[in-house]
Formats: C-alpha cells, structure tokens, sequence
C-alpha cells in the first residue's frame, strides 16, 4: 500500500463509524482464545448471513486477522480489503490493510521507506481519533506492531488502551500473549499473571479465561480444570470451551472424557479437517473405532490423500476386522506409502495386529522396529522377550529379557520368572549330556527370584521341578525342601493352588516311596522297618485324593504300599 492509499484511509476514519449490529461475541470470543481455524469458520458463515453492511466489515475484519494467525497473509489482505469496500465507516479493516503494509515495510530498509512508514503511523492514529472511548482501536494498533514483532511500539499504544479505559482487561491480555509469542517458556508465568489481571478487570473475558487454561494445562491440570469451568458460569453458550476440556482429559489420559468433550466442540459446527483428525485421534485412543472410521471419511471425502486420514483409517479398519484381514490391512498402507513416510506408530500398530493373531516372530520383528525408530520405547523389549517365549524360542527370548533387565537398570521379579522358565524350557530340550548345566542355570535365576520375591511360591515351585530333574531317581530329594515351601505358602488357598498342591503331594508321597522302598531292600524286604516312610507315603497321596477323589495315580500308590 503507497502512501496516498494510507492516507485516503485516515482520512475515511475521520468520517467516524457505526458499530457493527451483529452479535458476534461467539466469534470474538473463538479468536480472542486462540481458537483461529475456529474463529475463521464462523465468521465465514457470519460473512454470509450479515444483513448490514458494518456487519460484514466486522466478519472481514475478523476474518483477516485468523488467516494472518493460521500464516495465510494473502487470504487476510483479501479480506482486509473486502471489508473496507463493504464499509468505510468501520475502520478497523483499514488498520489490518496497514498492518500487512506495515509488514511488508519491516522487510525493506527502513531509511528508504520513511514515507511510506510516516503514512502508516499517522493512518493509525486517525484511525484511534475516530472514535477516542474504543479501547480496541488502540489495541488492534498494538496488535499490528506486535505482528512485526516490534514490542516497543506495541506497548506504547497498550498503554494508551489502558488510558482510553482503565478498568477493562483487554490491555492485559494482549500483553500476556506477546510475553508468550517472545518466550512461551520462559514467560509462561508472566503471562499468567497478564491473564489473571484481564480475568480481574473483565471477568467475562473468555479469551483470557481460556488462554490460562492453555498454560496450565501440562503443569497443573486442577488450574486448569478450573478456569474452564468459571467459562460455564460466564459464557453457557461458548462451546469452544470443551476443546480444551478434551485436550485436557486427553493429557490425564482419560480417553473417555477427552472423547466426550472434544465430541461437544465438533458438535458446535466450528471445526475444520484438523480438528476432525484430532478427534478421530482422540476416539482411536478410546477405542471408539467405528466412530473413528466415520470421523475420518468427512476428511477423506475431500482430501483422499491426506497422510494423516489414511493412517487412522487403517488403524481403525484394522481394528475392527478379523484374523489375517486386520494384519493385511496395515500391510497394505504401508506398502502404499514412501518409505521415509512410515512412522513409530505405523510399526507399532503392525506389530499388535500380528501378535493378536498370534504372529509372534513376525511380531516381535515389527517392535524390533518401533525400537530402532524411536530408542526411547526401550520398555517393548519385555514385549519381544515374551514374543520368543511364546514362539519357543528361549535363547531369543532370554536374550531379550536381558536387554531389558539392562534398560530398566534393577533387577525385577516378574523378569526374572521369565528368565528362569526359559532356562528351564533349555534344559528341558537340550541333550542329557548338557542338561545339567542349563538346570544349574535356570536354578540361580530362580534363586535370585526367591531374594526379590521371597513371599512368592513361584520361584519354590520352579526350584522345585528343577531339582526333580537333576535328581531323576528321586534317592537324593533334592526337590523335597523346595516343595516343602511352596505347600506352606499354597496350603491355605488349595482351590487357587490346587494344581500345584497336586504336583507337591505327588512328589513328597513318591520321595517317602522311594526311600520306603530302599529301607525295606535293605531289611531283607521286610516292610516293616520302613513302616514310618509308607504312612508319609500314604499321607501325600491322601491329600492328593483330598484335592481330586479321581486321581488314578494316587489311588495306585496308596493300593500298592504294603504295610499300614
């Protein structure tokens, strides 16, 4: 814009202007939260059902500032410009008008253009005299140095809004959102505290009311959670609200509270394909994938090649078909993208479909890569090792575990059981000749289990059938304390236990047999030295009647023991 176009648009501000009839608080209100793809939709509509012509000017004006927002400069301009067509008396499309020119000027050599800048300047000033109580004049001023990130000159016409209108919280709540554009991190607080002061001063400014929600979000959920609530009491009728009560529930990872409440907002008709992929985002996570797939066809029908689309497409149909079908449709996307396309989650998902069908090498190959995509998912180690367990491949599977013991930095119990039964599972495989060794193995990890976990049966049981195997004609009783254990830790829960019970009684009652039997070879065959070993004998076997009257074993041994 050259200076004559400025200047001719201080002089249209002098002319004075109507305020705009419409009620347009809903819209402001969307792009004051930050909400502009939002705030862009309704003024779209409003832009259309505007019956005056200062009502349109107002939906330009609006509409121009949430495409500069959302980066879309040339949409604005048009806008800017559209609006000052429709109505000279509303001057605020003339300030946007000058802050793209004002834009376009920080680029160049600011020496060179101080004509072009002086016109700028004093066509926002005569735009501020046109109506000197209207505290968003000097604020939409403010706004465009803040657009070219010149703060200096931006808190200088804040401080005239503060002036123009001492008690009102706009000037705050700008000041808050520049702290953020500088240094969101760093002036998170301070910008905080612009906000509270906004609340304090217009207590019905939502957008300042919704932007603390927004800082408070990672940090303090509670915080949050409460300013989202005041909008309730303020504004019933402002849905954007549950936006971020979505997000928010989305953090705490409440899938179905952020499912519902993001459901609201697309409820309310402002929302765009982005917001419609978030919320399918949102009902995958909550496993809503019917609903997921419904969501992502209103994306499809008008970007079938959205990246984002496809893959939550797949990752619903996926879950909601059957058997190989569900693993091929996730095959499929990938192999229909580039290489460089694929991401963490596209493996991640290709590996829980081929472990539901029980896919278990292939599975473990495909978390294998998620791993190697994104190293910080090293927890899925536990998932790999348990892959091999269940595709009998122990030494992978040990293999694994141990990667894991390595990540986690400290021994664990539940890994440690896992470990010993794939040692066992080796020794029970491997050749006599070797046995030995893989037992002994399996036993130290079982014993180091007993140290984390001393109150578990499990690692006595295992012990147990370990030594069983290590002492195969059952004359050393290797087993025997270790059985022992497990029955006083077990016998008071025998319907929980009542398998493992079994096995105990089982091998104490052949244990006293085999010694009984030893006694009485030794004694000429007189059965009768070995009388106390026969009732222990006949007394395990007993109980394993007591736990299962039909067990053909026991009532064998128990016909079979020659004395009483």
């Amino acid at each position: 814009m050259n200076a004559v176009k400025i200047t001719i648009c201080a002089c249209l501000f002098g002319a004075g202007f109507l305020t705009a009839k419409a009620d347009n608080t809903i819209g402001i209100n969307l792009y004051e939260s930050g909400m502009y793809s939002s705030s862009k939709i309704y003024f779209l509509k409003q832009l259309n059902a505007a019956s005056s012509p200062d009502e349109k000017a107002e939906a330009c004006y609006y509409l121009g500032k949430s495409y500069l927002k959302l980066e879309r400069p040339d949409s604005a301009a048009y806008y800017f410009s559209l609006g000052s067509e429709i109505s000279a008396t509303y001057p605020f499309n003339n300030i946007g008008t000058s802050m793209l020119a004002l834009a376009e000027l920080a680029k160049q050599d600011a020496i060179v253009n101080k004509v072009e800048q002086k016109a700028i300047e004093t066509a926002f000033k005569e735009a501020i005299k046109a109506d000197k109580k209207n505290i968003r004049l000097p604020l939409a001023v403010a706004e465009a140095y803040a657009y070219v990130k010149n703060y200096a000159k931006a808190e200088e016409y804040i401080k005239l809004a503060k002036k123009t209108d001492a008690k009102n919280g706009l000037p705050y709540m700008l000041e808050g959102d520049i702290l953020l554009e500088q240094d969101m991190e760093k002036n998170r607080g301070a910008a905080g505290t612009k906000y509270d002061n906004a609340i304090y001063f217009s207590p019905g400014l939502v957008g300042a009311y919704m932007k603390s929600a927004r800082i408070y979000m990672v940090i303090n959920g509670a915080a949050a959670l409460e300013k989202l609530e005041q909008i309730a009491a303020i504004a019933s009728d402002f849905n954007g609200r549950f936006q971020l009560l979505g997000e928010l529930h989305e953090i705490q990872g409440n899938s179905k509270g952020a499912a519902e409440h993001y459901g609201r907002f697309i409820e309310d008709g402002y929302f765009d394909e982005d917001h419609l992929l978030k919320y399918a985002g949102i009902l995958y996570y909550d496993k809503q994938y019917d609903n997921v797939l419904s969501t992502i066809h209103q994306v499809l029908g008008k970007y079938p090649e959205n990246l984002v689309a496809n893959r939550l497409h797949a990752y619903a149909l996926a879950k909601t078909t059957k058997g190989q079908e569900s693993v091929d449709v996730l095959k499929n996307f990938m192999g229909n993208i580039p290489a460089e396309k694929i991401i963490t989650q596209d493996y991640l998902c290709y590996a829980e479909e081929l472990e539901e069908n029980k896919q278990y090498a292939e599975a473990a190959d495909y978390y294998k890569k998620v791993i190697q995509k994104d190293p910080a998912r090293k927890q899925l180690l536990q998932n790999i090792g348990e892959l091999y367990t269940k595709s009998q491949q122990p030494d992978s599977a040990i293999r694994y575990y141990n990667l894991y013991l390595d990540f986690l930095g400290e021994d664990n119990a539940a890994i440690y059981f896992q470990l010993g039964r794939n040692y066992y599972n080796i020794a029970v495989a491997d050749s006599l000749e070797t046995q030995q060794e893989k037992l002994q193995k399996a036993d130290s990890v079982f014993a180091r289990l007993t140290e984390l976990a001393p109150a578990s049966f499990l690692s006595y049981f295992w012990r147990a059938r370990i030594n069983s195997m290590l002492d195969p004609e059952t004359t050393l009783g290797l087993a025997k304390p270790f059985y022992e254990k497990v029955i006083e830790i077990a016998a008071e829960q025998t319907d929980r236990y009542k398998r493992e019970l079994i096995e105990c009684y089982k091998y104490l009652g052949y244990y006293y047999y085999v010694q009984a039997d030893a006694i009485t070879a030794k004694h000429n065959n007189n059965a009768s030295f070995a009388r106390q070993e026969y009732n222990l004998t006949r007394d395990y076997f007993q109980k394993v009647l007591d736990l299962d009257p039909s067990d053909a074993v026991a009532q064998k041994a128990i016909e079979d023991i020659p004395v009483k």
